[in-house]
């Protein structure tokens, strides 16, 4: 039996896309491996479980989550002590000091290496991010002996900054993450949300994510306002974190469209966010930069047409599926608003070919890659939870932060 931690600390009750993608792999890793010891490092501010096998334990950190700088300090010493085979860290930063015999990371993005600007307003905390970046980044990539990229563009980036580690490099993309099966709880019609009830628009364009620049809703928002006059009963309705509310709501008074924009008040559940796609006429998504792009397969695989941008990992995650524009350029945005919203013929076609290329990868399982990477031994058939499971009763290690599964 081997020991495994998993730096899961991502996982909050707000439900961002680090969140969805660790809870995702726990899930389905506890669904593969009924033999060997889990510990899974958690927030302590959230601590619902997630799986009850026998063979996975909780572990509660005070530490703040894996990309800061407190984690990269201090986080071996939370984890030193469990004597692990395998460390992974969902967000990579390994922590000075940690002792494994394999250590794992996976890499999202290289933002804050590669424009730091497009995460924060704020030059300072640009500055600060692309240090940490060069520093604790790169020494994580040097400590890894995997390093796993969620798509082939990541992989790139990572192998034009560092191509000393080419040979660590393995792509584990987000497909299988990300679906909704839209006949899943297909009679579920109605609004849980009071605000979307009360107040959602008949006809919307819709953008989902944070507000960060990175997300380029300002632009989408002035294109959004050159079509406005032509389009009087379209509105843009837009949804996520809202940290630069007053900076895009601003926005939109500065340029007499405050009555065509609506801000949803608070990230919705799934049910209404599934609705938010098969209601909409397409999803407005002219990102500068991503480490993949979670909402596109959220809309498509309910055939919501996506008008994305045209960076490339835009492109690899939606397979060519999409209408792409160039996020850089406001007119170009406006120009494939108007365009989709006049061509009810070609908004067709990109709802039947997005759903087509979803089902293309419905096969795809991102935890089992995953826990390839680990390469780990197993007593009994893969997965099959009926199996005989000796090790799982044996005593954990004594520890100041482990808490019993059932408490």
């Amino acid at each position: 039996m081997k020991k495994i931690c998993i730096d899961a600390r991502n996982i909050r009750a707000g439900m961002s896309g680090l969140c969805r993608y660790a809870l995702h792999l726990v899930k389905g890793i506890a669904a593969l491996d009924k033999d060997n010891q889990y510990y899974i490092l958690r927030d302590k501010r959230y601590q619902k479980k997630i799986v009850d096998n026998p063979n996975f334990t909780d572990i509660y950190d005070s530490l703040l989550d894996t990309g800061s700088v407190q984690n990269a300090f201090l986080g071996s010493f939370t984890v030193n002590p469990l004597e692990v085979d395998v460390f992974h860290t969902l967000n990579q930063v390994v922590p000075f000091g940690l002792k494994a015999k394999k250590i794992v990371t996976t890499v999202h993005d290289l933002m804050w290496y590669e424009r730091p600007e497009l995460s924060f307003d704020k030059p300072r905390m640009a500055f600060g991010a692309n240090l940490m970046a060069k520093t604790s980044f790169a020494y994580s990539y040097k400590r890894a002996d995997v390093i796993i990229c969620i798509s082939e563009t990541t992989k790139n980036i990572l192998q034009q900054h560092y191509p000393q580690y080419a040979h660590k490099c393995k792509v584990v993309a987000h497909h299988d993450i990300f679906f909704y099966d839209e006949k899943e709880n297909a009679a579920e019609d109605n609004f849980h949300d009071a605000d979307l009830q009360e107040n959602l628009p008949e006809e919307f364009i819709l953008s989902v994510g944070n507000t960060k620049p990175y997300k380029n809703v300002e632009r989408l928002i002035q294109a959004f306002a050159q079509n406005s006059p032509d389009f009087p009963t379209t509105k843009l309705v837009i949804l996520g974190r809202m940290d630069r509310r007053t900076v895009l709501q601003n926005l939109a008074d500065s340029l007499g469209i405050s009555d065509k924009v609506f801000f949803c008040k608070q990230q919705v559940d799934d049910n209404d966010l599934k609705l938010l796609y098969k209601k909409a006429k397409f999803l407005g998504f002219p990102s500068l930069y991503e480490g993949y792009g979670i909402p596109p397969l959220e809309a498509m695989s309910l055939g919501c047409p996506v008008l994305g941008s045209t960076i490339d990992i835009v492109k690899e995650a939606t397979g060519g599926k999409a209408f792409y524009v160039n996020p850089e350029s406001v007119p170009e945005i406006a120009q494939g608003i108007e365009k989709l919203l006049t061509k009810p013929s070609l908004l067709a076609t990109l709802s039947e070919t997005a759903k087509n290329y979803v089902d293309s990868l419905r096969g795809y399982n991102s935890a089992k890659k995953t826990w390839e990477c680990y390469d780990l031994p197993l007593s009994n058939r893969l997965g099959d939870s009926n199996g005989s499971n000796n090790n799982t009763n044996k005593s954990n290690p004594k520890h100041h932060l482990i808490e019993a599964n059932n408490a």
